[in-house]
């Protein structure tokens, strides 16, 4: 795991290297050089993807069907336009060619994130980041809750009395707005303060974010070796919560069907590792583990090159997680407080 990720970090801090190698980004561009870019790309995926046998399409076939289209190509942007058509036709939500010209958007909207330099025809190391499919969900009100509630990043916490008994409730809505894992702390840090006797993590729509931030967020309820990546192409890699332990109250995470990749990887791991009650609908089962992959014109191959999946047992991909306690969204957060009282009693 450290390995990979070193090497992830190594080939992103070399910018020089890729711009120096740049040439046409836009405008004309000549068979030979378009030829090239599109092999690159469909590589990639040939060598790279986690399951191709699972893929709705035969890859090969893709490949030969889109190099006849490259005859009408005559600029850089019409390539690009077939790369990105090329790349929707795996279906997987998560798989995207990215024109250097939107590279500046996709770090605006997800952060800075490492990727691994192709200076040749298909990439040369593995390891993975965790991207997201972006979704809407809008934020819970506090008199939604029935209670105060104070906002750190974007985290919104507070705290309830459910027969005399406190309980600190944490909504977090996405893994990859900055600072998320820091604010999930702090929150549970004040919470205990605060004399709570329980904690509930409402992770309900959340859409995932970075495989990084999941970590150091599990880091805060417990500690060890949590998950690894499955790839047809490399040994399953092993990968930790980050982090001392902020809090051994009981906790209960609620999810349902938005709850997407990463956070759905939080969610399942917390609750196969014992750590805590997971009370909602079953998640998405959209758990595909994203690399983001450099090309020498400035473009990216954002690539599926893994699921994840618990230290022990199946991937949650194609499955989700599913709950202890299965109820409605809307009824989650009732359940699980009372879950929590009931757990508290027997003590």
């Amino acid at each position: 795991m450290l390995i990979a990720l070193l090497l992830a970090l190594l080939a992103a801090c070399c910018p020089p290297a890729i711009a120096s190698a740049q040439r046409v980004v836009s405008g004309p561009i000549d068979g030979a050089t378009a030829l090239a870019r599109f092999e690159s790309a469909w590589s990639l995926v040939d060598q790279r993807y986690w399951d191709l046998s699972g893929a709705p399409v035969d890859w090969s076939e893709v490949g030969d069907r889109y190099r006849l289209k490259l005859d009408d190509v005559t600029t850089a942007e019409e390539l690009y336009e077939l790369l990105e058509a090329m790349y929707d036709e795996l279906g997987d939500d998560h798989s995207v060619f990215v024109p250097p010209a939107r590279v500046a958007e996709i770090r605006e909207a997800y952060g800075d994130l490492p990727c691994v330099a192709v200076f040749g025809s298909a990439a040369s190391v593995g390891g993975g980041f965790r991207a997201f499919t972006p979704s809407v969900w809008p934020a819970l009100l506090a008199a939604d809750l029935g209670f105060a509630t104070q906002t750190r990043a974007n985290v919104e916490y507070g705290a309830t009395s459910v027969a005399n008994v406190s309980v600190g409730y944490l909504r977090v809505p996405d893994l990859v707005t900055g600072g998320t894992a820091e604010a999930v702390r702090h929150a549970v840090t004040a919470l205990e303060q605060r004399g709570v006797a329980a904690l509930v993590l409402d992770l309900r729509g959340n859409p995932g974010g970075r495989l990084v931030t999941m970590m150091q967020v599990a880091g805060v309820f417990t500690r060890g070796f949590l998950w690894r990546t499955v790839t047809s192409w490399t040994l399953p890699l092993p990968y930790p919560a980050i982090g001392l332990v902020a809090t051994e109250l009981p906790l209960a995470v609620l999810i349902d069907g938005g709850v997407n990749s990463a956070a759905e990887g939080l969610a399942g791991a917390l609750q196969a590792n014992g750590r805590a009650l997971v009370v909602g609908e079953r998640s998405a089962g959209n758990v595909e583990a994203v690399l983001p992959f450099c090309l020498r014109d400035g473009s990216q191959a954002w690539i599926a090159t893994g699921v994840l999946a618990p230290l022990l047992g199946p991937t949650w991909e194609g499955r989700g997680v599913v709950p202890d306690v299965e109820t409605t969204s809307e009824d989650a957060l009732g359940q699980a407080l009372g879950e929590l009282v009931r757990k508290l009693e027997e003590q």
